[in-house]
């Protein structure tokens, strides 16, 4: 959102690659002379500040409460800090700090990435602050929801995962693969090897294995690496379509499943420091 706001051509998913170590196919190299990724990694240290400090701090201009400010709705409040950050900064720092500011106020426990507000007409006067108001609640209404219905498909990715994993024979590291696409959603062979501890070729058998049971994605373009991305991305991408209706049944006993999901969050920890150790970064940023 905020980097279509200042115009920029990347998408969301060109950010999730790039955090992936991947170009995907299909899509434009993105122009890097202006460092269109280097405010992700702050934006993310941001994200992560512990609680306590001040909605006021890190305001870009001396905050006077309009008449009628103080007695509004919180949400009110925060979008009217916004309007007139957007207008003291005309960087994209005000949008991408939404989240933060929403914690802040109280309005969310945590900042959640995917609250990125904003509206180009809010650094200029002539639109009606009525008419930016709707459009701003309207766009917020519609990245929650949005946000939760990705977080739907996540949690059904891993409940899928466990069960395809508790019903294969040999599972092997079809495990380990799906707990790693949790945080890097976009793999090709020569990525997923490393962090696997297998070869290239061993690592191309396995995706092609998690492709088989729709654990991936495979969205190679023609004369490229295979590159394969969870359903989740696929969808997001236009690549395979939403499910619709009522989930299938999970096929083995809950109990299994819930073990084998409890198993993903205590390996979720060695997962993280391998990738720490790799130099990869932390799982937040995939």
């Amino acid at each position: 959102m905020a980097l279509q706001l200042q115009q920029s051509p990347l998408e969301e998913i060109d950010i999730i690659a790039e955090r992936c170590g991947l170009r995907l196919p299909a899509r434009p190299l993105p122009r890097t002379e202006d460092e269109p990724f280097a405010a992700y990694t702050p934006w993310l240290a941001r994200l992560h500040q512990p609680e306590g400090r001040h909605w006021a701090e890190d305001l870009p201009f001396t905050f006077d409460a309009p008449a009628g400010w103080r007695e509004a709705p919180a949400l009110i409040q925060a979008l009217t800090l916004l309007d007139q950050s957007a207008r003291a900064d005309r960087t994209s720092a005000p949008w991408l700090a939404f989240p933060l500011l929403l914690r802040r106020v109280g309005l969310t426990r945590t900042a959640l990435p995917c609250m990125v507000a904003g509206d180009a007409a809010q650094r200029t006067l002539r639109d009606a602050r009525p008419a930016l108001l709707k459009r701003l609640l309207k766009q917020l209404t519609r990245a929650a929801e949005a946000g939760l219905e990705r977080l739907d498909r996540l949690e059904a990715y891993m409940r899928r995962a466990a069960s395809i994993v508790a019903g294969e024979h040999r599972a092997g590291k079809l495990a380990d693969i799906a707990r790693i696409a949790l945080t890097r959603p976009c793999l090709a062979a020569r990525s997923a090897a490393p962090l696997l501890g297998i070869t290239i070729s061993g690592a191309g058998k396995l995706l092609e294995r998690a492709t088989a049971l729709e654990l991936m994605t495979e969205i190679s373009g023609r004369g490229s690496w295979r590159t394969y991305v969870t359903p989740d991305i696929a969808i997001a991408m236009g690549e395979r379509a939403a499910e619709r209706g009522r989930p299938p049944r999970t096929p083995i006993a809950v109990a299994a499943v819930a073990d084998i999901l409890h198993s993903f969050e205590l390996e979720m920890a060695e997962i993280d420091a391998r990738l720490e150790r790799l130099g990869i970064g932390h799982s937040d940023d995939a």
